[in-house]
């Protein structure tokens, strides 16, 4: 007979230690039944079953285990997916949060353009009142400018004549003081005086005072040029005219000594310069001013 010991050291490599000690107990006890081969090998066939299907429930186990490892795995990545849900949902809401805010910025902007734009018809509505008021006056205006225009036509007429009866005057004026002056200055002694109109080549040139005489016996001749203020543009055309009928008053004048002479109220400093550097006098009613 097989002892206990060789029993439970051949059941272990494929029993737990308790399974391998109470199926060699059990052998024991029924070999020492007088257990037959028989039931023996039944015994044997339940034991290789048993050992079977503690080797199918180790695999299962081992399955089982791969499996919740698995899930556990699953279960991580899950949680893991849920945290980023659970962060995109708290972003979600900030952004809802934000578009809210938003939104409500842009009812209180939307409402203070809506009173902008009622306070901007309010005043279009005005700026049509006073434009309409504008135009009424632009209306007046238009017919007192017509009224002035006519009124200024009246004035020029009359000025006009004031004018030439102004230049009139100063002429005659002129005829009065300029041999006064020439006569205390140089000596003069007229023969002649009055306005004049001279021709040289065809064509007559008028003088508003020519004044004839002699100064210590020599014959001279005065062209005059009247106005009441002077200007170099004036200066320069006058003194050109007495260059072209020069010749033809000396020889009438027997040799005479042509001398232009302008007479005025007024001329600048730079005027008087043009007129000495050209020979010419240039008197005031005061006296003689300027004298080459």
């Amino acid at each position: 007979m097989v002892s206990l010991t060789e029993i439970r050291n051949r059941l272990q490599p494929s029993f737990t230690a308790d399974q391998a000690e109470l199926i060699a107990n059990l052998h024991v006890e029924m070999h020492d039944q007088l257990v037959t081969r028989h039931d023996f090998a039944e015994l044997r066939g339940v034991v290789e079953r048993l050992a079977t299907s503690q080797q199918e429930l180790a695999e299962s186990q081992q399955r089982t285990e791969k499996h919740v490892g698995e899930l556990a795995e699953a279960q991580q990545r899950t949680e893991q997916r849920v945290e980023q849900l659970a962060e995109a949902q708290q972003r979600t809401e900030q952004r809802v949060e934000q578009l809210a805010e938003a939104q409500q910025r842009t009812e209180k902007r939307v409402g203070e353009l809506a009173d902008a734009q009622q306070r901007t018809e309010k005043r279009v509505g005005e700026l049509a009142d006073a434009q309409q008021q504008t135009e009424h006056v632009v209306a007046d205006l238009a017919t007192s400018v017509t009224r002035l225009e006519y009124a200024v036509k009246d004035l020029a007429k009359q000025v006009g004549g004031l004018a030439a009866t102004a230049g009139s005057n100063l002429e005659a004026y002129a005829s009065e003081r300029i041999p006064e002056v020439l006569a205390e200055r140089f000596g003069f002694f007229m023969e002649s005086c009055g306005s004049e109109s001279i021709e040289c080549a065809g064509k007559a040139y008028e003088f508003d005072a020519v004044l004839r005489g002699t100064i210590d016996g020599r014959p001279v001749v005065v062209l005059c040029e009247v106005k009441t203020n002077i200007s170099e543009s004036e200066v320069r055309g006058f003194l050109r005219i007495v260059d072209r009928v020069r010749p033809t008053v000396a020889k009438q004048a027997d040799g005479a000594e042509v001398r232009p002479l302008f007479f005025g109220y007024r001329a600048a400093v730079v005027t008087q310069k043009l007129v000495t550097g050209n020979g010419a006098w240039l008197v005031f009613p005061r006296g003689l001013v300027a004298a080459a």
